[in-house]
């Protein structure tokens, strides 16, 4: 038997037994990212089986049926502290209203459009100390690691089921996202884009199209061309949009990933690890 409660992990619940995968997914669509490999990577890690709830639109007691005929056993403790808004964060409470500035990317959502290079663009131009608050209709997983890799410090709540608010705060030594040593995402120009391009010659510069592959097919055929590339080599890659999950992936590793966005739906990204040594 395995004891669980609404603070448990979901990661520790799938690691005491992989069967809990579907059980969990079952309960809700929300909940069938768990299914996908990388985003199980991405979400299990960090949610709760309360979070998890909210997410999924359903009650401990559903998690507590559907776990049960695999062996584990609720202990329903605190559970006014589930239903009530998650503590926040002393930096968060003490801010001036002055220093946060507020972004509802719902409305880029609902037009198509990917808003990571907005929410980038908006981060980079904040001071040192301030934070950025966005307004989404899911909690923002991807973005939440990506900026805790800049040592941002992140807090999430839920107001519903489909409107999740997270505010970020900038470290007040950081004065912009690209200047930090994680900073390994750069938002290009056409100028500066077809500058950094023109520094690899054609042996050294490879191109792929993953625009047709059906998710999560193109981070994989990215991150299976990047093992293969040597250093002083780019990969150019045609891709629909930001691909904010190969960006997590990234984060920690030596990869520069410059993005260039000509439209919705033409994204343009040039992936190096160091500049090739000529002559």
């Amino acid at each position: 038997m395995f004891t669980i409660n609404q603070h448990s992990k979901i990661a520790a619940i799938i690691r005491a037994n992989k069967d809990s995968i579907p059980a969990i997914a079952s309960l809700a669509r929300p909940l069938e990212k768990l299914k996908n490999p990388l985003l199980r990577k991405l979400l299990a890690a960090r949610v709760t089986v309360a979070e998890a709830a909210k997410i999924g639109g359903c009650t401990l007691q559903d998690f507590a049926a559907a776990l049960a005929p695999l062996g584990f056993t609720f202990e329903f403790t605190d559970a006014a502290g589930y239903e009530a808004e998650a503590q926040k964060p002393a930096w968060l409470i003490h801010i001036p209203e002055t220093a946060i500035k507020s972004f509802d990317i719902r409305p880029l959502l609902a037009a198509g459009s990917d808003p990571l290079k907005a929410i980038l663009q908006q981060y980079s131009e904040l001071e040192g100390g301030s934070i950025l608050h966005i307004v989404n209709s899911f909690i923002p997983y991807p973005l939440i690691k990506l900026l805790e890799k800049k040592k941002a410090q992140c807090f999430t709540t839920a107001v519903s089921g489909a409107e999740y608010h997270t505010w970020f705060l900038k470290p007040a030594e950081e004065s912009s996202l690209q200047t930090t040593a994680e900073g390994n995402v750069f938002v290009e120009t056409e100028q500066s884009f077809a500058a950094l391009c023109g520094n690899f010659s054609g042996d050294q510069l490879s191109e792929i199209d993953v625009r047709q592959l059906e998710m999560p097919g193109p981070m994989q055929r990215i991150l299976q061309y990047l093992e293969q590339q040597q250093d002083g080599q780019a990969l150019y890659v045609y891709h629909k949009r930001v691909p904010v999950y190969l960006l997590e992936e990234l984060a920690d590793k030596a990869w520069q990933v410059h993005i260039l966005t000509y439209s919705a739906t033409d994204t343009r990204l040039l992936i190096f690890k160091n500049f090739p040594v000529n002559g």
